[in-house]
């Protein structure tokens, strides 16, 4: 059997690779083969065929995309057994530079290719052709050259010499982009966003491998579908697209059948706790997890055991050591333990004896574990409820290596946020961190003089062989885990040093790494400028002493009180972002425009920095431009149509307001600002609308854009109706308030367009007043309650909702007379909000008493409305400033007025037999004579002393 590339069309690499017979016409690819299946990467990169794509890749990575699909033409390779050759060529040189960047273990990649004289230049050419939009990779990247063979081969050969749209390497390709744009972004100060280009080819492949891959037709396996699912939730999480990320984990779980749930348990979580709390745990359990017979779990029993038979340990785990948690939950020892909330499968199991899991479930919940803790607002709730998935992860025994290393990174992220745990967390990440260079670094070896080259220590004790993995275990679910490099996680220990105090510690990481920008904003952060200065320049300028300054260090005396004012350096990598920062430090818009300039108009950072300089200098037409060149380079950035629509909200554009944030919010929808913002552009919006057609109305000529008199076209505006308008922008304000539930200015904001509506949306009125009384009562009390609202909505339920039917038997619920709305109706949220949320905080507004003694009469309950109506008069008659004041002494005339009638009305109603207020009339009558006596002096002979009077010779007859 010859293989071909239908059969790389309908297989996947590992079922291609694993199946040897398919090679056994073909000794050569026998042997290649079995070495990619071990691990032994450096034979593939050895053989003629590695070496000929590696001489292709020299005479062609400084060409053009279309300058290289040339040089292939005459390269050969186009038998099947040359593609296949190729095909594991690209696959080897992706596994070895991962395994020299990522996993470990270490080996001397340097004598794979021949060396060439200009061995140097090609590696700054292979570092130049990845960058993007003035972007750079880290330029330390060790073997950098691997990196892009593969790319070279997954990118340009098959899909263009071969014709190989096939699915695998498709998958191939999404994994080298994605790669690529994760080297881009976690050292270059952009963001995920800002490399449109390269996500918008990741996301039409993916597209086509979710047909094929996941369609009906598709003959994958459950295993390689749920690896491709988590795949692309790890992408998503790098790009910042939770929505995507979430549904694809969802996806994963209802692939594989995999069942989990957080719930609690009771138990202890402290050395000096007596009673059992209920504390969160993760319920999980794989599918037929208890059977030995399934090949998955076959095949990861045989990765916790090494060749030789040893049974290895995972990395090491450092334990908490604190004085009051304990080092894990005791959950309380107890048969009767009650999962009726959990799912069927998950109800059998007991807090702290689950099931083993299987690797790509432990996956699952690591990813779900790093979504909530990278997508989420960072607050002690969030990682309370975070932990408990890399917990559940690392009391399985470890079935993978990197699973495991990837669970204890998970832990330590999420410990960083408390206090008590911080410790560890930064210790934790030492220790990973250790082993990752221990186990990516070769071993020292002398130099030129015979001084072997010093490494970097550890915090530990390197492992021993026999409690390492190999490397085809480590790389075996490196896509699914998305393990950062070993630069980017030494960067991340480097923040978490500082995040500590220790900004000795980040500075040697960031310094040893020779990460100049990070060196400076470390720098910045500790509020010495000047050095952060003097950093950034360094790599823009020489110094104006000679070229003899370059060879100190950056903290040696030379340089200390250096300028580096002299001529500018040749464009160094990272340029955009180091002028950037320099303009930052120097708030000088011509940096940024320098940055705009060498990117090729590119990158996009640039332009936004001007647009926010330009916005305080109170330009916001050069802000507006700005902003606008940074969305036409990049579309995918929020915070730029956010802040462009803020503009156009500011000078009066509403129709491009509107657009901004609509694209704002289509990027990311968990905005409220852009929300609130929306509403308030539509509002705006609406009432120019009005105003315009008001003018129309009475034949009024308004002027134009261009400033000419005229009539105005309204064919546009017809087609928008202003009711819709503000229908739109009530649902935004709406939207807003539900994801900032807690910010009252918002809430007003839904009250004010509820109550514009014709007819008023009640519902949202109450909706927000109760939202703004829940939030802002605490503090100010009744001063929280909008009066005005209220009597709108006790309007609409007395007159609109007073049932029809004065039979109290066939009232929805009859107590003592009392009539109690349905539930659900206006009403009955309206009574519920008023006697739990309003009266409790009434101690001065006589006319909240008066609104709740209306909604008493809709009740029926007459006794507690004749009580309503006792309390306001008593709130108007307190204190002496009604004798001074000619308009408080009406309202104490209108409130006495109230009272009387009051008596008059509930008084002699009957309740279970028997008189609401038997005595109304004398209490009535002393409540005139009080208030007579009292203001005598002041108001006898006013208009209000006659009321007065009037209504003592009504009550005496």
């Amino acid at each position: 059997m010859t293989p071909n590339t239908d059969v790389l069309r309908d297989q996947t690499f590992d079922a291609l690779l694993f199946n040897l017979e398919s090679f056994k016409d073909h000794p050569e690819l026998s042997e290649v083969v079995k070495a990619y299946l071990e691990g032994d990467y450096k034979t593939i990169l050895r053989n003629p065929t590695s070496q000929t794509l590696y001489g292709k890749l020299v005479e062609t990575v400084s060409l053009l995309r279309q300058d290289q699909d040339a040089s292939f033409q005459d390269a050969g390779f186009r038998d099947d057994v040359g593609a296949v050759q190729v095909l594991i060529v690209g696959l080897a040189a992706f596994n070895a530079f991962l395994q020299a960047n990522v996993t470990g273990p270490p080996t001397d990649w340097g004598n794979v290719f021949p060396k060439k004289d200009n061995e140097a230049a090609c590696r700054e050419q292979c570092l130049k052709s990845l960058d993007v939009d003035g972007v750079s990779v880290y330029q330390h990247i060790p073997y950098v050259e691997l990196f892009c063979l593969a790319r070279l081969i997954f990118t340009v050969f098959f899909p263009r010499i071969i014709g190989g749209e096939f699915r695998d390497c498709k998958w191939m390709r999404v994994r080298i982009n994605a790669y690529h744009q994760r080297l881009l972004s976690g050292l270059s100060g952009g963001s995920m966003s800002d490399f449109s280009v390269l996500q918008n080819v990741i996301e039409k492949d993916l597209k086509e491998l979710e047909g094929e891959i996941l369609g009906e037709k598709s003959s994958l396996g459950t295993e390689a579908k749920v690896q491709f699912l988590l795949e692309k939730a790890q992408i998503y999480i790098m790009q910042g697209l939770d929505i995507k990320a979430r549904e694809n984990v969802r996806m994963a779980k209802a692939v594989s059948g995999f069942s989990y749930a957080l719930s609690g348990a009771l138990g202890k979580k402290t050395k000096f706790q007596q009673n059992d709390t209920s504390q969160l745990v993760v319920f999980a359990r794989s599918r037929e997890s208890e059977e030995a017979t399934s090949d998955e779990l076959v095949g990861s029993l045989k990765d916790t055991t090494l060749s030789s038979g040893v049974k290895r340990s995972g990395p090491t785990a450092l334990e908490l050591n604190d004085d009051t948690l304990l080092e894990s939950i005791e959950f309380a020892k107890s048969d009767k333990i009650d999962n009726s909330a959990l799912p069927p499968e998950l109800a059998d199991l007991k807090p702290d004896s689950q099931p083993q899991l299987k690797p790509l479930d432990q996956i699952t919940l690591l990813t779900e574990a790093t979504l909530k803790d990278t997508l989420s607002p960072l607050d002690k709730l969030n990682s309370e409820e975070i932990l408990p998935y890399a917990v559940r992860v690392l009391s399985d025994k470890p079935t993978n290596w990197q699973i495991y290393t990837q669970a204890l990174l998970v832990r330590s992220r999420i410990e960083a946020h408390r206090s008590r745990t911080q410790e560890r967390s930064v210790l934790q990440l030492q220790v990973i961190v250790d082993q990752i260079i221990a186990d990516t670094q070769e071993e020292s070896l002398p130099g030129a003089d015979g001084v072997p080259e010093i490494r970097v220590t550890q915090f530990l004790p390197r492992a021993k062989e026999s409690e390492s993995a190999p490397v085809s275990e480590r790389l075996k679910y490196i896509f699914q885990l998305n393990t950062p490099t070993r630069w980017e996680i030494e960067t991340e220990l480097a923040y978490a040093w500082s995040g500590v105090g220790s900004f000795v510690s980040a500075l040697e990481i960031f310094k040893r790494l020779k990460l100049w920008a990070e060196v400076a904003l470390c720098y910045h952060s500790i509020g010495q400028e000047d050095k952060a200065r003097q950093i950034i320049r360094r790599q823009l300028y020489s110094s104006s002493k000679g070229p003899e300054m370059d060879q100190y260090g950056i903290d040696a005396e030379e340089v200390v009180n250096e300028k580096w004012d002299g001529e500018l350096r040749p464009t160094p990598p990272h340029a955009p972002r180091l002028w950037c920062i320099l303009g930052d430090l120097d708030n000088d818009p011509t940096c940024w425009d320098r940055a705009w300039i060498i990117s090729k108009k590119r990158y996009a950072r640039a332009q936004r920095s001007l647009g926010e300089f330009w916005t305080k200098e109170g330009d916001l037409e050069k802000a507006r431009e700005s902003y606008l060149a940074a969305t036409i380079v990049n579309r995918q950035n929020n915070d730029t149509w956010s802040r462009m629509g803020d503009i156009d909200l500011r000078v009066g554009n509403w129709d491009g307001a509107v657009i901004a944030f609509q694209q704002s919010i289509m990027i990311d929808d968990t905005d409220a600002k852009t929300y609130s913002n929306l509403g308030s552009a539509l509002l705006s919006k609406h009432a120019e609308m009005m105003k315009l057609q008001k003018a129309q109305a009475k034949g009024v000529l308004v002027p134009q854009d261009e400033g000419d008199e005229g009539e105005v076209d309204f064919s546009k505006d017809k087609k928008e109706d202003p009711k819709a308008i503000l229908h739109q922008a009530l649902k935004a304000y709406k939207r807003a308030a539900s994801l900032a539930h807690d910010n009252w200015k918002i809430w007003d904001n839904v009250i004010t367009i509820a109550g514009r509506l014709s007819p008023p949306s009640f519902p949202d009125l109450l909706l927000g007043l109760r939202s703004v009384i829940r939030i802002r009562g605490p503090s100010v009390g009744e001063a929280a309650v909008d009066a005005d609202i209220l009597r709108a909505l006790v309007l609409e339920v007395t007159s609109s909702e007073r049932p029809e039917n004065n039979n109290l038997a066939e009232s929805p619920e009859n107590n003592d007379g009392i009539y109690i709305p349905p539930r659900g109706s206006l009403a009955r949220a309206l009574l519920s909000m008023v006697d739990s949320e309003i009266i409790p905080l009434i101690t001065k507004r006589a006319e909240l008493w008066v609104l709740a003694e209306k909604l008493s009469l809709y009740e029926r309950d007459y006794s507690n409305a004749l009580k309503c109506a006792e309390r306001a008069w008593r709130m108007v008659t307190v204190g002496e400033e009604w004798m001074l004041d000619a308009e408080a002494w009406k309202g104490v005339v209108g409130a006495t007025d109230n009272l009387v009638s009051a008596y008059e009305n509930y008084g002699p109603m009957e309740v279970d037999g028997k008189e609401v207020e038997r005595g109304w009339r004398s209490k009535a009558r002393s409540a005139v004579k009080g208030v007579m006596g009292r203001g005598r002096d002041a108001w006898e002979g006013s208009e209000g002393w006659e009321v007065l009077e009037g209504l003592l010779e009504e009550l005496k007859s």
